[in-house]
């Protein structure tokens, strides 16, 4: 009788973990999902306003040339000044840019990844510990009664 409450209890245990682990492994691939979807929407963000600023910024750019070229009387002298001021800002974008870009890409994408409203896997570790412990307390306390 003592033998049978005890593999009981060991066979509810080995059940609570498994279904502990089945849990955690369902919650790792919404989480993953939900990350993977985040970050396809802003690649796909990334590409229609990033295109769709590049045509702006081209015909503006091909304006400011054949308006410089107008002023200098020369239309090459336009594309030229327009040319050389893009190189000057590559330029600067590699002195200067990259540890401002790294930062802010590794800022917007462990934004995406990691969310405050997520809960941390040791709260929900704590929460499944104490509803066994709960349990437990419970189930002594009818076998308490019936043992009356």
């Amino acid at each position: 009788m003592i033998f049978k409450g005890l593999t009981d209890s060991l066979h509810k245990v080995t059940d609570r973990i498994e279904d502990y682990g089945l849990s955690m492994a369902e919650y790792y691939k919404l989480r993953l999902f939900k990350s993977a979807m985040k970050g396809s929407v802003s690649l796909v963000n990334l590409l229609v306003y990033g295109s769709l600023s590049l045509f702006v910024l081209l015909f503006l750019s091909i304006g400011a040339a054949f308006w410089l070229g107008t002023f200098f009387e020369e239309s090459y002298i336009g594309f030229l000044l327009i040319g050389g001021f893009y190189g000057v800002i590559l330029i600067f974008m590699f002195i200067f840019g990259r540890k401002i870009i790294e930062r802010n890409m590794l800022y917007k994408f462990s934004g995406l990844l990691y969310d405050e409203d997520d809960l941390d896997p040791e709260v929900l570790a704590e929460q499944e510990i104490k509803e066994y412990e709960e349990t437990l307390q419970e189930e002594a306390i009818r076998k308490a009664e019936n043992s009356k």
